[in-house]
């Protein structure tokens, strides 16, 4: 809702007058006959009526006015058509350039708030295109190797291409063309930092108890692709509302129990076991993997993540 303009001055010519007789007797005490017919008294009603005009005036904004408001907003001098005689055209013409002028005022351009970063990331840049997901942390300086100490004045954005349209030798080169456009939309005091996204690897280790009938194959393609599906960084429909894997969430070993419980074919599901790819026998134990905030993750299946097992217990062959 727009603010209303306020009014001026709205005294009207009553209130002119009478303001202007209750000062006789402080200003010219002597002047005692104020009947209609007295030339003081006409004066004062004529002024009142004058002054009554000028303060309509004063409450309207003409186009010139508004022309000059228009330059000052806009940077640059603008001027009404010559061609516009109409005043309802000329009227239309400045209202169309003042559209225009707030919208251009209104467009993002300087980046302070996460918003701003990822909304001229997303939305504004020309090759904004190429780029699926940004991550801005603040006070973060993700280019040292104390990535969780903070930095006051160091924001530090996580860039996640378009890997069908960037390839992994030309991301450094995106993110350099990047931040030379980015930089100049800072603050002064801002430093940054852009950096690819780091992911953590970990492997899936389960027992897959299968149904009578199941077909052993049509299962562990549907399992692959249900458990790679659920940590894609990008797309991850049906889940994460399809926009990937979020940033600094763990891994949870309940979470895969649940994922492969639901696939059809499969009766029931035992010694899920998540681990890092350098890890040993003895400590595939976690219930749980810790991801940083900066960090996504990236799932490896092998021949040796699932063992299929009849609802007996015997190995499936």
């Amino acid at each position: 809702m727009s603010i209303p303009l306020p009014n001026l001055d709205d005294r009207n010519y009553p209130d002119l007058v009478e303001e202007a007789q209750s000062l006789i007797p402080i200003e010219c005490p002597e002047w005692t006959d104020r009947n209609p017919s007295d030339t003081g008294i006409v004066l004062i009603e004529l002024l009142a009526w004058l002054t009554e005009m000028t303060l309509y005036q004063v409450n309207q904004v003409g186009n010139r006015n508004y022309q000059t408001f228009l330059n000052l907003l806009k940077g640059s001098h603008w001027d009404l058509p010559s061609n516009l005689v109409d005043p309802d055209e000329i009227e239309a013409a400045i209202h169309a350039e003042t559209h225009q002028t707030i919208l251009k005022l209104r467009r993002r351009y300087r980046a302070i708030t996460i918003e701003d970063f990822e909304g001229l990331i997303l939305q504004d840049w020309s090759k904004s295109h190429l780029i699926k997901r940004v991550k801005v942390l603040e006070q973060r300086n993700l280019e040292s190797t104390d990535k969780q100490a903070e930095f006051p004045g160091h924001i530090s954005l996580v860039i996640v291409p378009d890997n069908q349209q960037v390839k992994s030798e030309k991301i450094t080169e995106l993110n350099q063309n990047l931040k030379t456009w980015l930089t100049p939309r800072t603050l002064l005091t801002t430093r940054l930092h852009i950096v690819p996204p780091n992911y953590v690897e970990f492997k899936i280790a389960a027992d897959l108890y299968l149904e009578d009938g199941a077909d052993r194959y049509t299962v562990e393609t549907n399992a692959i692709n249900a458990i790679n599906t659920f940590y894609h960084p990008l797309n991850s429909s049906p889940d994460w509302d399809g926009k990937g894997w979020p940033f600094g969430r763990n891994i949870y070993v309940s979470e895969i129990y649940a994922l492969l419980d639901k696939i059809s074919g499969i009766d029931y599901v035992k010694n899920v076991k998540i681990y890092l790819p350098n890890q040993t026998n003895e400590d595939k134990s976690n219930t749980c993997i810790t991801v940083e905030d900066y960090q996504l993750v990236s799932v490896i299946i092998d021949e040796n993540s699932f063992t299929f097992k009849d609802r007996f217990g015997n190995e499936w062959q």
